[in-house]
């Protein structure tokens, strides 16, 4: 992935304001407050962790410890389709929280996260014998 200038509070911002998009989302908010919880302290534990995997993920630092694909796994109310309006969230707010030159980048890592996870769940979730989904 090709590096660029984002801060940590950038991202944080990114985090917070796409959280609070989700949480009013008619489809993905239930799915994450199920998840997260209904409380404040709990979605400031959960962006915090989310805003350290982001900075992992663009190579800002290494300080995010988790398995995202298990944890998505292990909730069964998410489902592959989810990860469509989960981006499209994710770039609407990208778009309004940053320069266009960071949400085209951070957006460009949010696909490949999302398709990764789209098709882990999809494949891992398939019956026995059933043919493995490629997109």
């Amino acid at each position: 992935m090709q590096r660029f200038e984002i801060t940590a509070e950038e991202i944080e911002q990114l985090v917070a304001c796409f959280y609070a998009r989700i949480r009013e989302h008619d489809v993905l908010g239930p799915i994450f407050i199920k998840a997260v919880g209904a409380d404040d302290a709990a979605w400031r534990h959960h962006e915090a962790k989310i805003a350290s995997f982001w900075r992992n993920a663009i190579g800002m630092d290494n300080s995010y410890s988790g398995t995202p694909m298990q944890v998505h796994m292990a909730n069964h109310d998410i489902q592959p389709e989810h990860f469509a309006e989960w981006l499209e969230v994710f770039h609407d707010v990208a778009g309004q929280t940053l320069t266009s030159d960071q949400a085209q980048h951070i957006g460009e890592l949010a696909n490949r996260i999302g398709r990764g996870l789209s098709l882990g769940i999809a494949n891992g979730r398939l019956k026995k014998g059933d043919a493995p989904i490629f997109d």
